[in-house]
């Protein structure tokens, strides 16, 4: 607080005279009351660190800022990965669950798998299939690391299931009939192995897996009937083969699903631009995430 010292009056009383404020001399009236306290002069120094400490300050709030809008940004992320692919649940999906008719597994599965829509599509044509009592076996070609695989077998683990893939990714000789070759090479999808696949289905004696080039490692099996196949080899030259080699077994009423059937991928348009022709049956587009399609065979 500022310290008011009344100066010696030169003048007289009634006159104004000087004060001083801590070394600071100036002009006050005697008759001056002090009624509040006054801040104390403030040297350069002292204002500097003031200062300092002000931006310090406001540093720390734009920081603090920023890490909310941060944190707000990773939490509308996460609730949009888990919200933007969810759908209303099948009414018959539902139902089954009402009447103990899905298994545990499976319904984790359900819960867990990205693809509602295909795996819906998966769900309804098993269930379509054993309830028309369309005989044959299932069948994947492009398992990678089983995921898929593992769903069509818990969804019908009576139906014998082939397993077709490198294990090892694409291979060379599928490469060089792509439209865009440099943008695919042999370790794309190498991150997995048959050992680790079988592991992961753990699945029964119905599950057989045939490691290698296709269709060379479809040569000397014995299976004359399926009733659902899975494609997703993603190239022009594997889809196209498994078309050729899969449609004459397929029963009346059975299915073949495409994935991939999207603009990235050049190659599945053209096996199927020109497998259709030569077959009765419309291609039907299916509105899954990353796009299929479906061959359903007239009975």
């Amino acid at each position: 607080m500022y310290s008011l010292l009344p100066a010696p009056d030169p003048k007289g009383a009634g006159s104004y005279g000087q004060v001083t404020v801590l070394n600071h001399t100036v002009q006050a009236d005697p008759f001056f009351t002090l009624k509040f306290p006054l801040k104390p002069l403030v040297s350069q120094g002292t204002k500097a660190g003031h200062m300092h400490t002000a931006i310090t300050l406001e540093l720390i709030d734009l920081i603090s800022i920023l890490l909310i809008l941060i944190l707000l940004f990773l939490g509308y992320n996460l609730l949009s990965l888990k919200w933007s692919y969810k759908i209303s649940k099948p009414y018959q999906w539902e139902e089954a669950i009402r009447q103990r008719e899905i298994p545990a597994n499976l319904r984790t599965l359900e819960r867990t798998y990205r693809d509602k829509v295909r795996f819906y599509t998966f769900w309804f044509q098993v269930e379509r299939l054993r309830k028309q009592g369309v005989p044959g076996a299932f069948a994947e070609l492009g398992v990678y690391q089983g995921e898929t695989a593992n769903i069509l077998h818990e969804m019908d683990p009576e139906r014998k299931l082939h397993l077709f893939d490198t294990f090892e990714g694409f291979h060379e000789a599928d490469l060089h009939s792509e439209n865009d070759e440099e943008k695919y090479s042999t370790t794309t999808f190498s991150n997995t192995s048959l050992e680790g696949v079988k592991d992961y289905i753990n699945g029964n004696e119905n599950v057989e897996f045939h490691p290698g080039y296709f269709p060379e490692s479809a040569a000397g099996l014995k299976e004359s009937q399926y009733a659902f196949v899975n494609l997703d080899a993603d190239l022009y030259k594997p889809t196209l083969a498994a078309l050729e080699y899969f449609y004459p077994k397929l029963s009346p009423g059975g299915v073949i699903i495409i994935h991939d059937y999207n603009h990235n991928w050049d190659g599945i348009r053209k096996a199927l631009d020109e497998f259709m022709p030569t077959i009765p049956e419309t291609l039907l587009e299916l509105p899954d995430w990353q796009g299929s399609a479906m061959i359903l065979k007239n009975s």
